[in-house]
Parts: structure tokens; C-alpha cells; sequence
């Protein structure tokens, strides 16, 4: 076996190979399917390690069945996808191990064991396509969990932030996309929109559409419309309707976004960035910053800061750095 089969693949991205493989060696095989087939396989290199796992059982099925004179035979042309009309014996063992844990094997997205975990490092931002077609900034040192059923899209964001530009959903139409903190439940209305967990409490940025706000101790629900912001926990809504703020979106761009924010402030966004931390006394705060800042490259943000303002930024160990106001 190549080297590289030999990472480890999730069951569930096994699973969804395999459920590929019946669909694609079905008689009724369509253009769509196919299609579809192709966007799974790109979507991440461990779809494709799977199913490239997936065709070297069918080979080495295969041999085995020729060997023993069996009248079970795969083709395969470059031309069609599995062009034999008679479905293998190889084929029938996965339709009846997939179906006994999907239940269903022609819906390979949207079964209850479609379930996904995303996490990024310090200092890591993340790209993730989803199945619907909905596009998923994962921000630094952020962890999430997607669950797509029949009847929901679900994205539980754990811990730290991210960016949504929801999808149409072309198969299941009536599907809400939901987005649940610890503290309540976020319900997309076809939209932009930014959300950020941290300190027991979940901020909402809308830029575009509007998103349905539940806390989950509150009996009642509050729109957010695009351009503004709200905040809230597990018993209520804290602040609503304020006007959004720029720097929620420019983080997908890698840059963190500074529009006269105070010193202070802009330090504690960087240091969400990387794994050392920089101390900012808060009478510092009465110092305002304006710009774009690379966030792939915090050095030169901090020279830019002392290019900037009166102040030095000096190291006091492996970990720690201090920003003082210069005399």
C-alpha cells in the first residue's frame, strides 16, 4: 500500500466513501451524482485518501474474486464512472454495511451520522466549504462541531469565532441553518454574518440579511438585521442593535482592522494571534490606533504600533512582552 493510505481516516469520512461507491456503481447513476461525487472529493484530502482506500479494497477484492474463478467482475474505463451493468459482489457487502449505519446510503450528506469537527491553532485562520454549499471562516484558536440532518443544518461553535456566508441549500429547501453557542440559538435568514463566543457570553455581527437571535433561558426571539450588532448569554439579550463593526469581517481577509481603537484594546485582539502575550497597562488605553495589520505577521504590526504612537515595546521573558508609554 502506498504510504500515504496509511494516515489515519476518520470512520465517518470511510463511511461517506463508501456510500460514493454504491451510488456511483448504481444503474441509474446521473450527471448530478457525479458531479456531486467530484466537490465531496475535493472538498478536503481526506475524502480523497479515503476513497483512494475505498478502490485499493475493491483491487484487492477483486483479486481475490478472479483467483477463485468468481463471476463477480468491477470494470473500470476511463470513459464512465464503474461502467459494469451488473452490481459486484464487492459493491453489495458496502451497500449492506453502509445502509445498516446510515439507514439510508443515497443520502450521503445528510444523515444522522453526518457529523464534522473543525478546530484551528493559535495564529490559525480556516477556509471550510460544507456540504450545502455554505462558505465557514474558522478564526484563531476556534473549535467547532456540524451536524447536517434531513431536517437541520447545525453549527455548534465551542469555543472562539467565526464567519458564515450561508448556502442555498438546493437539496432540502426548507432546512434552517442554525449556528448554537452555550449561550442560545442562532437562526440564519439566508445571510453574512460573524459570530464570537468567548467570556460566557456570544456577540452577532450581520452584514448581510438577517439572522434570528434565541437565548437559550429567554422564551423570546429578537431579529438582527445587517449592519448591526447584538450581544447576549444564556438569560438574555445584552446589547442590540448596535451599529456593526468592520473589524468582524476583516479577519477573514487576515487583517486585523483598527478604526480608531484604543491602544489597549488592539493588543488584546493580537495577542488572541499568538501564543506569547503582550501586556498593556490600561492607561494606555487613551491612545487610538487606525490602519490594517497583517495578522500573518505580528512583528511588523508591532513595529507599525511604535511607528505610530509614543510608545516601546520590550521583551520581559520567552512569553511575555510590555508595552510602555515613552517619556
Amino acid at each position: 500500500m502506498h504510504p500515504k493510505h496509511q494516515a489515519v481516516i476518520e470512520d465517518q469520512v470511510l463511511q461517506e466513501a463508501s456510500i460514493w461507491f454504491a451510488i456511483l456503481q448504481s444503474d441509474n447513476v446521473s450527471r448530478e451524482d457525479q458531479q456531486k461525487w467530484r466537490e465531496w472529493l475535493s472538498q478536503h484530502p481526506a475524502n480523497q485518501l479515503a476513497w483512494e482506500q475505498i478502490e485499493g479494497i475493491q483491487a484487492e477484492f477483486n483479486q481475490a474474486a478472479n483467483s477463485s474463478a468468481s463471476q463477480y467482475v468491477i470494470k473500470h474505463t476511463p470513459s464512465r464512472f464503474f461502467a459494469s451493468k451488473t452490481t459486484s459482489l464487492f459493491s453489495a457487502v458496502l451497500i449492506i454495511i453502509v445502509s445498516l449505519l446510515t439507514f439510508s446510503f443515497f443520502t450521503p450528506f445528510y444523515s444522522e451520522m453526518d457529523k464534522r469537527h473543525f478546530q484551528t491553532a493559535v495564529g490559525e485562520t480556516r477556509l471550510i466549504r460544507l456540504a450545502d454549499g455554505t462558505q465557514l471562516w474558522l478564526n484563531t484558536n476556534s473549535s467547532i462541531d456540524t451536524q447536517f440532518t434531513a431536517d437541520l443544518r447545525q453549527i455548534i461553535l465551542n469555543k472562539g469565532e467565526i464567519f458564515i456566508s450561508s448556502g442555498k441549500d438546493k437539496e432540502y429547501h426548507h432546512r434552517p441553518l442554525v449556528v448554537d453557542t452555550k449561550d442560545g440559538r442562532l437562526t440564519a435568514l439566508g445571510t453574512r454574518f460573524n459570530v464570537r463566543y468567548e467570556n460566557n457570553k456570544t456577540s452577532l455581527s450581520v452584514f448581510e440579511g438577517a439572522v434570528k437571535t434565541a437565548p437559550s433561558q429567554q422564551p423570546t426571539a429578537i431579529i438582527t438585521h445587517a449592519g448591526e450588532q447584538t450581544i447576549f448569554n444564556q438569560q438574555k439579550i445584552l446589547t442590540n442593535s448596535l451599529p456593526v463593526d468592520p473589524v468582524n469581517e476583516a479577519w477573514t481577509n487576515g487583517i486585523l482592522l483598527a478604526n480608531d481603537m484604543p491602544l489597549c484594546d488592539f493588543i488584546t485582539e493580537l495577542n488572541r494571534y499568538q501564543e506569547s502575550m503582550i501586556i498593556c497597562p490600561n492607561e494606555l488605553n487613551t491612545l487610538r490606533l487606525m490602519g490594517s495589520y497583517p495578522l500573518n505577521n505580528i512583528p511588523r504590526v508591532l513595529t507599525a504600533v511604535e511607528h505610530s504612537l509614543p510608545v516601546h515595546i520590550w521583551q520581559v521573558n520567552k512569553k511575555i512582552w510590555r508595552i510602555d508609554k515613552t517619556r
